[in-house]
């Protein structure tokens, strides 16, 4: 009686009696809580509203009403999905702080969010009353619930503490076993990067153009771009034909949807075969938008108002890319490389700008672009006008601190006093936080370090995911600001072998993508004693060659721009008590780590190839008397480096090594807690469909592909695979029959020539491609890896029409075990939009070919 009608969750605006209506004034703003209302409302509301205060204190009734009694910190608390859509907890862009160019805004989590990707809605669901429009030539029809998204938990959420304008940021998640802290759609609320003034830029029909809200301490004046200076203006309102993805791959004509990305109204939409409105979201609501890493045709959207997320697949790797691009171009918490978009004068080449692009008036356009509803050929016209914005810069890379830590607690509980792990975790100082730990016994119950972890770094900080084997663990966490900026997490272990002999080994694996730029984490204990080298050896292999993450057709060391490795490897120093003590007094660092296993393995073995260890300047870490900082005089157990963090990352990176050291400040346990902090920089989403130059765009031919060393095994049906960030399924060439220990590739078992995505020279010199060599005689699929080797791009591009030969080293199980010498040409494949540079119908023919796809 008191809401006027039945609260529905597809509804993102409720209709109350004309009496509440007018209380509520159809959106809930800060200024409506001091506001005087009748006192009908005010007797409801259970005393009468004061102007000073600043949060209303209702009855014991009306608080229970509203699923838990307000507190001031939680000003914007969400509660339970009929009560958050009644206070109108809907994300707005006024709601924003505005954009201080370089800042970007801070950002919070959501609780507990459970991805389910094979559950859908009920096609059957009841639709709406109300039908929201889309600013569009064609008819728009009435929304219903979508019925592709997948399961997570809608939990309150808090909100977000402001952090520093110039401070840049933005969010983003993967989800753990433990409950993620409670603040997710308040930090957007305070933090979007366009102010309330910007609001009315949408209507076509403004007069004045408004102005556009600029940091008073930045040099750089607004910028205004007129929409027919926009290369392919098109994508600022693109319709994009996709299928809904099945796991069991049946698709049919009714997996047809259609994606809009409409910049001028700041929204996503959802459309159904016939045109018809599925479900509509504002821009500052998307979570997430991640592209799978085994198919380039598959993406993944999740909306801070959808209790499930949306699997499509597109018809090509080109379309993904551009709705991928266009995507995280509307965003206005994240911060896009789209040098055609930035001020052309700009007084710094590192001039970031939110641009206003202006599409008013006698900036309107009319283009004429295949139908999405009708059979190919059918055209419709399409009218862009109005104004949105970018946040564009003329830099490619955002720059990152990482902090990793490693800690063997042998058994013991973490202490109480939380402030002794400030030497070793300084929190509230670094973008991305991995904690690893060993032997993690203590617990009693189930996730008692998780929570310790996650208490330890407050509200601040989320944990992006955790994961634990036997007693080994890793965390890893992110500040708030940073968590819309990281998708594609992913958690794997493994145990190693000789369990009678060595104990419980092995390693747990974290990997996630900042931006795009990918990174993992690996959390190690390796077999113990002095004597067990070639043991551990073992443990090593088998950890780089079987934890299972992102691209699964390669290992661990052959994929990542960086992985971080940090454990107990329990690699010891080869001297007596007597000369280990002498060099440590006289502090001769380099003389003691001369008798380092770690680093003589390395040598002569080549384990752990590629990865680098920071100059160690600090005493052993191992063995120590608990409670003290006194080694312990073990017969035959001099003083070890056993804990440590090593680094590998790809050529054409940058990473810096910011510190290195040990903590002696914890000493619940025989190990010291060791720690080392990075600065690294992360690819930003690149703005190809905006980039002025469309070509020239590249295609890469291999004319020959042999090895000119191989140390590991014969090759009886050898074959090749291309995989590549930037261009379609990973290509394979025809397989051989012949036993050999130096294949050699040439016409058709080569791969086919790669096309990329992208023309941006600079953004592909960042880039990469991975030859993986396979055994088909094998058997067993999980048998027939041979190795890996990495090409980074970077000098390889131009120039064009011009053969030339490379080489590359091939990795298998961590170490070196052959190069690789190839030959290709870069050439201009010539390429040609779609008509109307927008995508048509979903064709029949790609329907069957995505239902046979195996």
């Amino acid at each position: 009686e008191f809401f006027g009608e039945k609260l529905k969750e597809e509804e993102d605006l409720v209709v109350y009696s004309e009496e509440i209506a007018e209380f509520f004034g159809e959106k809930l703003r800060e200024e409506d809580f001091t506001e005087q209302h009748s006192e009908e409302v005010a007797e409801f509301f259970g005393e009468k509203l004061k102007e000073e205060e600043d949060l209303v204190v209702y009855s014991e009734e009306i608080a229970e009403f509203f699923g838990e009694k307000l507190r001031e910190e939680d000003f914007t608390q969400v509660f339970n999905p009929a009560e958050a859509e009644f206070f109108g907890e809907k994300l707005r862009e006024d709601d924003f702080e505005a954009e201080k160019l370089d800042s970007e805004p801070d950002f919070v989590n959501e609780d507990d969010l459970e991805l389910d990707d094979d559950e859908d809605f009920d096609e059957d669901e009841p639709e709406p009353e109300e039908e929201p429009e889309v600013e569009d030539a064609e008819e728009e029809p009435e929304v219903e619930e979508e019925d592709e998204w997948e399961d997570f938990d809608e939990e309150e959420y808090e909100e977000l503490e402001e952090e520093e304008e110039s401070e840049e940021g933005s969010d983003n998640e993967w989800l753990d076993d433990d409950d993620l802290e409670d603040d997710v759609v308040a930090a957007l609320e305070e933090e979007e990067e366009w102010s309330e003034d910007d609001e009315d830029e949408d209507e076509p029909e403004e007069e004045e153009e408004p102005e556009v809200q600029v940091d008073e301490t930045d040099p750089n004046e607004p910028f205004v771009l007129p929409l027919p200076e926009v290369t392919n203006n098109i994508y600022l309102k693109s319709y994009f034909p996709v299928l809904k993805w099945n796991p069991q791959k049946k698709f049919n004509a009714q997996d047809r949807r259609v994606w809009v990305v409409d910049h001028f109204a700041k929204s996503f939409y959802c459309l159904d075969p016939k045109g018809k409105m599925r479900k509509q979201h504002d821009a500052n609501k998307l979570l997430q938008l991640e592209k799978n890493i085994m198919d380039p045709k598959r993406a993944r959207l999740m909306f801070f108002d959808a209790p499930k997320s949306y699997e499509i697949i597109f018809p090509s790797v080109e379309e993904r890319e551009r709705f991928y691009e266009t995507g995280s171009a509307i965003r206005p918490a994240i911060r896009v490389y789209g040098p055609s978009l930035t001020k052309p004068d700009s007084a710094h080449e590192g001039a970031s700008t939110t641009t206003t692009i202006d599409g008013v008036k006698e900036n309107a356009m009319t283009h004429k672009v295949p139908d999405p509803f009708k059979k190919t050929g059918a055209m419709m016209d399409r009218e862009l006008t109005g104004r949105c914005k970018i946040n564009a810069s003329k830099v490619q890379e955002e720059p990152v601190s990482v902090w990793t830590g490693t800690f063997n607690m042998c058994g013991q509980p973490p202490p109480r006093d939380m402030s002794a792990l400030e030497e070793w975790i300084p929190k509230g100082k670094f973008d991305v936080y991995a904690v690893g730990a060993q032997e993690v016994s203590y617990q009693k119950e189930e996730g008692e370090w998780f929570k310790y972890v996650q208490t330890y770094f407050g509200k601040d900080y989320l944990t992006l995911a955790s994961m634990q084997m036997w007693d080994i663990t890793i965390i890893v966490l992110c500040r708030k600001k940073c968590l819309l900026k990281i998708t594609n997490v992913e958690g794997s272990t493994k145990a190693t072998l000789f369990k009678e002999k060595c104990g419980m080994k092995g390693a747990a694996g974290i990997s996630l993508k900042f931006h795009n730029t990918s990174m993992a984490f690996i959390s190690c204990h390796l077999a113990a004693r002095i004597e067990r080298t070639k043991m551990r050896k073992i443990n090593t292999e088998e950890i780089v060659n079987q934890i299972q993450l992102a691209n699964k057709d390669t290992d661990l060391s052959s994929q990542f721009h960086h992985v971080f490795w940090m454990g107990d490897t329990n690699y010891r120093i080869e001297l007596d008590n007597e000369q280990a003590d002498a060099l440590i007094e006289a502090e001769e660092w380099s003389k003691l780590l001369s008798h380092d296993q770690l680093l003589t393995e390395q040598r002569e073995t080549g384990i752990l190839y590629g990865f680098k260890e920071a100059p160690i300047t600090f005493p052993p870490t191992y063995r120590f008397k608990p409670g003290t900082d006194k080694l312990k005089q073990d017969r035959g157990r001099a003083p070890s480096y056993t804990d440590r963090i090593l680094v590998k990352s790809l050529k054409n990176t940058d990473i810096k090594v910011t510190d290195y050291g040990r903590c002696t400040s914890v000493r619940t346990s025989e190990h010291m807690p060791v720690y080392a902090t990075y600065e690294l920089k992360c690819l930003r989403p690149h703005l190809n469909c905006f980039h002025r130059d469309q070509e020239p765009r590249p295609m890469f031919t291999f004319t020959n592909i042999k090895f000119i060393e191989q140390t590991h095994l014969m090759f009886r049906k050898p074959v090749v695979w291309m995989h590549s960030p930037f261009s379609d399924h990973a290509i394979k060439g025809k397989i051989m029959k012949a036993g050999t220990m130096m294949p050699e590739f040439t016409g058709d078992y080569l791969p086919k020539p790669i096309k990329s995505t992208c023309q941006m020279t600079e953004y592909l010199e960042k880039l990469y491609f991975i030859f993986v060599f396979k055994d088909t005689a094998e058997p067993r699929e999980d048998k027939m890896f041979r190795g890996a080797a990495v090409w980074e791009l970077q000098g390889c591009v131009e120039p064009y029409d011009q053969e030339r030969t490379n080489t590359a080293e091939v990795l298998c199980l961590g170490r070196k075990v052959g190069t690789i010498e190839f030959t290709y040409k870069v050439t201009n494949y010539g390429y040609t939009p779609p008509p109307g540079g927008a995508p048509g119908r979903v064709t029949d023919e790609i329907l069957m070919d995505q239902r046979m796809d195996k």
